[in-house]
């Protein structure tokens, strides 16, 4: 069971089974200290959002369908969890790495601030990202680095794996955490090898590693059944987890937060 989990998905992803409240009251009946809800970003509910981001408007029949801005708003702005539950919620959102254009990402760049934590991944869908060419997969998840995020999420999907040594170097170099995601690998939707690659190279040159169950309902909240192995096979320290405690969470967190608030001046 993960301590703190850095990736979880609400009813507003639109594909996910259950409310913010009802994912926090379960994680405090299982024992987790924290969970981070990261749902899609805003997608095509928003006309204003859209009219202002031509990339987004030409993603509206294929992309993720997060909620609308305004609900992030209010998430951000007024959502407090109930009195009686202990689990910490973290304010996140996923957001996706986009094959072509300028935009690296398709985050909200006036949300970048104020988020908690902020996950970028490949998500392999027409006009988002559907090149399988490992130099293009490398270059856009790089590039994705120099935006204001703070985790790679499930960096090695098949097909969709870019190249662990150079993932590795930048993360460090941004300060970034590189995702173990529990759904990915027991969904079979992860090249393992890669993933194994880039647990040996973070080890010897000291890259963050963030776990995270991506869970989509209840049951999968926590989860770590496929991490653990892998963690296991590796002897990855648990100093370089950036969630293995909810201490370590907080700083993480918060570090990034602070590295986030300078770029957005920029």
């Amino acid at each position: 069971m993960l301590c703190v989990d850095f990736h979880c998905h609400s009813i507003a992803s639109g594909h996910a089974m259950n409310t913010i409240e009802e994912l926090l009251r379960h994680a405090d009946r299982k024992g987790i200290k924290g969970i981070a809800v990261t749902d899609h970003c805003p997608g095509i509910d928003n006309t204003f959002w859209l009219l202002k981001n031509k990339q987004a408007q030409a993603n509206w029949q294929y992309g993720i369908k997060g909620p609308d801005i305004h609900y992030i708003k209010t998430f951000l702005s007024r959502y407090q969890p109930p009195e009686e539950v202990k689990a910490k919620l973290f304010k996140g959102l996923e957001c996706n790495i986009l094959q072509s254009g300028p935009m690296a990402t398709d985050l909200p760049l006036s949300l970048a601030a104020k988020l908690d934590l902020v996950i970028a991944s490949i998500h392999p869908l027409p006009s988002l990202f559907e090149t399988k060419d490992k130099t293009i997969v490398t270059e856009r998840v790089l590039l994705a680095m120099d935006d204001p995020i703070d985790l790679i999420g499930h960096p090695f999907r098949k097909g969709y794996d870019p190249d662990p040594e150079l993932l590795v170097r930048k993360a460090i170099d941004k300060e970034i955490a590189l995702e173990l995601n529990n759904a990915s690998m027991s969904l079979k939707k992860t090249e393992l090898s890669s993933l194994v690659q880039m647990l040996e190279l973070s080890k010897k040159l000291g890259c963050q590693i963030a776990l995270s169950s991506d869970a989509h309902a209840t049951n999968e909240l926590g989860r770590d059944d496929y991490i653990l192995p892998l963690l296991a096979e590796t002897k990855f320290p648990d100093e370089l987890i950036v969630n293995k405690t909810i201490k370590s969470s907080i700083e993480f967190i918060e570090r990034r937060k602070k590295i986030r608030r300078e770029m957005n001046l920029k």
